[in-house]
């Protein structure tokens, strides 16, 4: 833990905030009533920017290197920069990347700031700027309109700047009945597969409550969803035993704090499509989907979708149904309505900092656009991850 400034622990105006660099998993949980209070006086933070998300991921991943600022009034946080330093190559030609802690597991990702202190996430940007052990500031999966975005473009002297729309995240108000909103092509498709799915047998829609229920849907999930990907002949995040693992904790936890939402639809008790949803604020945020091939035919994941929306209309759950980064096909069936998510690069103008940057603005773009081959690449290294990390789960199967 590393202090930038000492200060007056007072709350009062006239005082600048304390900044604090935290690199350690238990300084972060010491943290944690402050830090979700934080996230809760900030309008914009979702889940993701929790401190069971931040916190799990890191325990669940011993060689991450945490570089997170927060900015401190007293006892109270003002301001959070979660990110985590990458690092490509070896001394002397070593690059280092900051990018937002667990951005590969979260569909959007922001710094966190208390509305009534808006200039202290400003100080955190201007002690990251003033430290000198990074060559590049990749931010992916940024709301659009985020305070950070601002802050960074407005203190670009010096530093290559690149900032565009890397993805969206599809949502559905559902203030309103689903039938009054959903294109008129796709309702009678929905009604008619979900009456001819209850007239094969008893249809059942459930929303884990226990611990134990967790545990038997997270399995019945990975069963689903290795299955799918093999017929694919891809590799499934749940034969991904660090992955694996930490989605389990982090779904515990989550469950304790009434923000998981892990639901089943299955017929006659045979499991047909599950999903992995978070409760942020008044949004149901999907994650993951799976279901079983021999229901293919029903549109299972829709019909999830739909015992979703009508379960969190009736209980006064949510306002918007959000279905995760991705514009997926199935997904716009549903809804055009999106949230743009920004890529935001920041690299020094040095030898060090123009190879990263151009590397992360032209190379990996590059990429992306052509999905066989980054398709082929992420395969890759899941494979060589899931071999060399551990050994299969007892009743997961291997590669």
């Amino acid at each position: 833990m590393d202090r930038q400034q000492p200060g007056d622990r007072g709350d009062h105006r006239g005082a600048p905030a304390i900044v604090e660099y935290v690199s350690a998993v238990e300084r972060l949980d010491a943290l944690a009533a402050a830090w979700n209070a934080l996230a809760t006086s900030d309008p914009g933070a979702h889940v993701f920017q929790g401190h069971a998300w931040l916190s799990t991921w890191l325990r669940h991943r011993p060689r991450a290197q945490p570089v997170i600022l927060v900015a401190r009034r007293g006892d109270r946080l003002t301001a959070a920069l979660p990110l985590c330093a990458h690092d490509a190559g070896r001394r002397p030609v070593r690059l280092r990347t900051l990018r937002f802690l667990a951005d590969s597991e979260s569909d959007s990702c922001a710094a966190l700031s208390d509305p009534s202190y808006p200039e202290d996430l400003a100080a955190l940007w201007q002690a990251l700027l003033r430290r000198r052990d990074w060559h590049l500031v990749d931010l992916r999966y940024l709301p659009s309109g985020s305070p950070l975005t601002s802050l960074i473009e407005a203190a670009g002297h010096g530093l290559h700047l690149d900032s565009v729309q890397h993805d969206v995240a599809p949502y559905l108000d559902i203030t309103t009945d689903w039938r009054e909103t959903v294109p008129k092509s796709q309702r009678p498709k929905l009604l008619r597969r979900r009456r001819q799915l209850q007239e094969t047998g008893a249809t059942r829609f459930d929303v884990a409550a226990s611990d134990e229920e967790v545990d038997l849907m997270l399995e019945q999930l990975a069963a689903m969803h290795i299955a799918r990907w093999r017929g694919r002949h891809e590799t499934s995040i749940f034969l991904l035993p660090e992955r694996r693992a930490w989605l389990r904790q982090v779904c515990h936890e989550l469950l304790k704090r009434g923000e998981l939402y892990l639901c089943r639809l299955a017929l006659d008790g045979q499991p047909v499509s599950l999903g992995i949803y978070y409760l942020s604020g008044r949004r149901l945020v999907n994650t993951i989907y799976s279901f079983d091939e021999a229901f293919r035919k029903y549109g299972p994941v829709h019909l999830l979708v739909i015992e979703v929306i009508e379960d969190a209309r009736t209980r006064g759950l949510a306002d918007a149904h959000d279905f995760g980064r991705g514009a997926e096909e199935y997904k716009m069936r549903w809804t055009q309505d999106q949230q743009p998510l920004l890529r935001v690069l920041a690299a020094r103008r040095t030898l060090a900092g123009s190879a990263a940057f151009w590397w992360a603005a032209r190379a990996k773009p590059f990429l992306w656009r052509h999905y066989a081959l980054s398709t082929a690449i992420r395969e890759a290294r899941r494979r060589l991850e899931a071999r060399r990390r551990a050994k299969p789960e007892p009743g997961i199967p291997a590669l």
